[in-house]
């Protein structure tokens, strides 16, 4: 590691970071940046299309974050990539300024110093980073890392930003007091959670229905990888669905949503649906949220009608406290909090957002009694949905 260690000193080492910053997105596979601030975008860098992962996660304590250079950022980005901006809206103490990608013929590097995400750093300021390719192990630590800070994040939007308090350019850390300082590092986008009368008995409810599917989810799965394998159609799917999925009331009683799809199903390009379903669950951990998005927008673009209820209700089901369902009392809760996906955001990346907004809600509430976003969707249903009707 030593043999390959680089020491890129400002001014002295000319435009010797922003070399490697070039470098890195146009080379890397695997891309993720830290920052405590953004201040400046160079909307000039161009991602290596071929990167497969990719994370810009910044600060906004103090307000030194500028409004302006997100902005910049959220135009940058190309639609399917609007949920990889994120920010550490409940994390005080957010300081780290890093970079690690792996590049194609999987060589890892890493630049770690002192340059946060500003004009300055790259080009007037005093600033020390190191720059050094890291072994496999050194660089799945370092990813691992920032996958633990990305689940303590919201996904930057026009929403965040426009209640973000920025503060003035000629403000300095040093002038503010403690419990002012404590105040910026409270989060911007507020996430309370409702009790509504009646909410245990909905949580206990839909726990037995996580029970009643774990009964029935290796002959569910097995039956949507046959269809994804071609070993049976569309239409076969369609009738065997019921054996393994229904109401209580048909006899599974591990469905959570009302009546709809038998409509939309039939017909459907369930083999396509099929085939994203089993990529998602075969899909590792730290890669699930990002082939989560590639499926949704590839099942967008194949006209596959169950791409939304139907399928949220398959990772819910299977990922409970990973996935919501897709349906309008979550939108409803969203559009009372004043928090919405990023404008011109893929279909899959709206969901992205939603699961990412539900997961910090929860995680921000460890004393409300759902656990688990299957949980807090009856909640969220007895509060914002229509007066129970089944």
């Amino acid at each position: 590691m030593t043999d390959n260690l680089k020491l890129l000193l400002n001014p002295q080492s000319g435009n010797g970071l922003s070399m490697q910053y070039r470098k890195a997105f146009e080379k890397a596979v695997e891309l993720f940046i830290v920052a405590a601030y953004l201040t400046d975008w160079d909307s000039s860098l161009k991602l290596n299309p071929a990167c497969v992962s990719f994370r810009v996660i910044i600060g906004k304590d103090f307000g030194i974050t500028r409004k302006a250079a997100c902005e910049a950022v959220l135009k940058w980005l190309p639609p399917e990539r609007k949920g990889q901006f994120l920010v550490a809206d409940e994390i005080g103490g957010f300081h780290p300024k890093a970079i690690f990608w792996k590049e194609a013929n999987g060589r890892c590097f890493a630049i770690i110093g002192s340059s946060n995400l500003t004009k300055a750093a790259f080009e007037t300021n005093y600033e020390a980073n190191m720059y050094s390719e890291l072994s496999l192990d050194d660089y799945a630590k370092g990813k691992e890392w920032v996958k633990q800070i990305e689940g303590q994040c919201l996904i930057v939007a026009e929403g965040w930003l426009k209640k973000y308090n920025e503060a003035p350019r000629s403000w300095r850390t040093g002038s503010k007091k403690s419990s002012e300082q404590k105040k910026e590092s409270n989060p911007v986008i507020a996430l309370k959670l409702p009790r509504p009368s009646g909410m245990s008995e909905r949580i206990e409810e839909r726990r037995r229905t996580l029970i009643s599917y774990g009964k029935n989810r290796a002959n569910l799965q097995l039956l949507f990888r046959r269809c994804a394998n071609g070993q049976i159609d569309s239409s076969q799917l369609y009738e065997e669905l019921p054996k393994y999925w229904s109401s209580k009331k048909k006899g599974v009683g591990d469905r959570m949503q009302g009546l709809g799809w038998e409509r939309k199903g039939k017909g459907d390009k369930l083999s396509e649906l099929s085939r994203s379903i089993i990529r998602i669950f075969d899909a590792k951990n730290e890669e699930r949220d990002d082939t989560v998005v590639e499926e949704i927008d590839r099942l967008t673009k194949q006209k596959v009608k169950s791409r939304g209820a139907f399928l949220s209700e398959m990772l819910c089901l299977r990922f409970p406290s990973e996935y919501p369902l897709l349906d309008k009392p979550v939108h409803k809760f969203l559009t009372k909090v004043k928090y919405r996906s990023p404008k011109g955001a893929t279909e899959g990346v709206n969901y992205l957002f939603l699961a990412k907004t539900m997961r910090e809600s929860l995680r921000r509430a460890p004393d409300h009694p759902a656990k688990n976003l299957a949980e807090l969707d009856t909640v969220i249903r007895l509060a914002f949905g229509k007066k129970r009707s089944r």
